[in-house]
């Protein structure tokens, strides 16, 4: 069609997939990021109790820089809410704002060392809550990687309450195609809803599992039987693809009706 803009080209090598997903904004954040890292690493030197909340910004600079791609997919004109897009995004950015703090953190803990900085403050307090005596000799390396854990953890759980949704709601057939459900007229509210409920499996499981920690038992309870009624209406709705299934090697699960009735009819 005339009007119609033709699809682009997924990009082939690295470099050219970074220059496409990874945008200038992301590469601001990742920079700030990087030096609100090494900040909080400075701040954190004078705070022996741990009580000073600037001090968390040697985790949230590289935290938030290695979550920050997957965020801006919520507001990105032209955003890809494929699973192989964001998967990617979840990996390899968190590494880049992990990195860059490694490095920005090491130089300065380095600096401080060389000016006497952080062995007064052991001085001071042998039990320095950032910098004990007897810890690590390079704590930077260590909050750089508590970093890029916490950035997997953000962009995770942004992907669950906000981009599954958005997926789901925005382009449901994409998102039944990538999980060989059926995309057709008939099954096509049944498996939306199915999507729409996974979220919430996913949601009720982290109370499950910080009930079952903290040892609550009836919020361990009523979360373990609220589990089970969404895996079962969950399962229950979805009708999925056997034919795409069966391609790609996957059992093919909960059928639709018409395609269980025929199988069972072939093996009488």
């Amino acid at each position: 069609m005339a009007g119609q803009q033709p699809r682009r080209r997924p990009p082939k090598t690295a470099r050219a997939w970074l220059a496409t997903h990874y945008s200038v904004p992301a590469r601001i954040v990742a920079v700030l990021g990087t030096l609100a890292s090494a900040w909080g690493l400075v701040i954190a030197v004078g705070d022996p109790d741990g009580e000073n909340p600037a001090s968390w910004l040697m985790f949230l600079g590289p935290a938030v820089a290695g979550a920050f791609p997957t965020l801006e997919l919520a507001w990105a004109r032209d955003r890809d809410l494929s699973m192989r897009s964001i998967q990617a995004r979840w990996f390899a950015f968190p590494f880049f704002g992990a990195a860059g703090a490694v490095v920005a953190m090491l130089a300065t803990e380095l600096t401080l060392h060389a000016t006497g900085a952080i062995a007064a403050a052991q001085a001071a307090d042998k039990w320095h809550y950032w910098f004990a005596a007897d810890g690590p000799p390079l704590p930077s390396i260590m909050f750089g990687l508590l970093g890029y854990v916490a950035g997997l953890l953000l962009a995770l759980a942004f992907f669950v309450v906000v981009l599954w949704p958005l997926q789901v709601l925005l382009r449901p057939r994409q998102a039944m195609a990538e999980h060989s459900l059926d995309t057709s007229e008939a099954n096509f509210r049944r498996n939306r809803a199915a999507l729409l409920l996974m979220p919430f499996l996913v949601i009720n499981a982290v109370v499950i599992a910080i009930a079952l920690t903290f040892g609550i038992g009836w919020l361990a309870v009523a979360s373990i039987l609220l589990e089970v009624a969404l895996v079962v209406v969950t399962v229950t709705l979805q009708r999925v693809d056997t034919k795409r299934r069966k391609a790609s090697g996957v059992r093919t699960g909960v059928e639709n009706g018409v395609e269980a009735g025929n199988r069972r009819r072939r093996e009488y």
